[in-house]
């Protein structure tokens, strides 16, 4: 059986302490602006505690709830949490910061299929499903690949391969293609500088 230590704990006003965390992300998930900040107020005002839940929940927010929506909604809020640090918890301006921070998350698009798609890994796995490791992982990178001579060239035309490219203006990828096709290990000088192996 789970427990949260806000479960019988009030705000100053009396409010539920999750019921008034819950109001203010059901508030900003549907734009209702004043009233989230209200509920973030009531809990600034309550302790130094949840003055941090407050921000705790607006950083989740920035990604549950807001996504792809706004994809520098994360950045912002994560600014924001930064900047007010510097500022006293009975300073006037410190609520100027999680105020700013709501208008942006209630302003944004919002997008909870990072949220939904954990979700679906979380409660598949409890379940029982664990991901197959497919071909393409198996390279000069790890022991099954390198046992199945997978080297620099097969790592260039297999392993390397991205989706969806970028358009770039560079031909670096056609000229290292050249280089694999004359490089050997055999080739190298004997003082060549030497990587660290066995690393991820």
């Amino acid at each position: 059986m789970s427990y949260s230590m806000w479960e019988h704990a009030t705000t100053k006003h009396g409010i539920e302490v999750d019921e008034a965390v819950s109001a203010l992300q059901k508030c900003i998930r549907r734009a209702k602006e004043e009233d989230a900040v209200r509920f973030a107020y009531e809990l600034y005002i309550t302790s130094p505690v949840l003055l941090e839940k407050v921000w705790s929940r607006l950083v989740s927010i920035s990604v549950e709830d807001i996504g792809f929506g706004n994809l520098n909604a994360a950045v912002y809020i994560n600014m924001l949490n930064q900047m007010r640090k510097g500022y006293a918890y009975d300073d006037v301006d410190q609520p100027m910061f999680f105020v700013h921070a709501i208008r942006i998350l209630c302003a944004s698009e919002k997008d909870r299929s990072t949220d939904f798609l954990k979700n679906i890994v979380i409660k598949t796995a409890a379940m029982g499903q664990v991901p197959e490791v497919p071909d393409i992982a198996l390279d000069k990178h790890t022991r099954r690949g390198r046992e199945m001579g997978r080297d620099s060239r097969h790592f260039y035309e297999e392993g390397c391969l991205v989706f969806p490219q970028a358009e770039v203006e560079n031909d670096y990828r056609a000229r290292y293609g050249e280089v694999l096709k004359e490089y050997s290990p055999d080739k190298v000088e004997d003082d060549a500088f030497q990587y660290a192996v066995g690393r991820f």
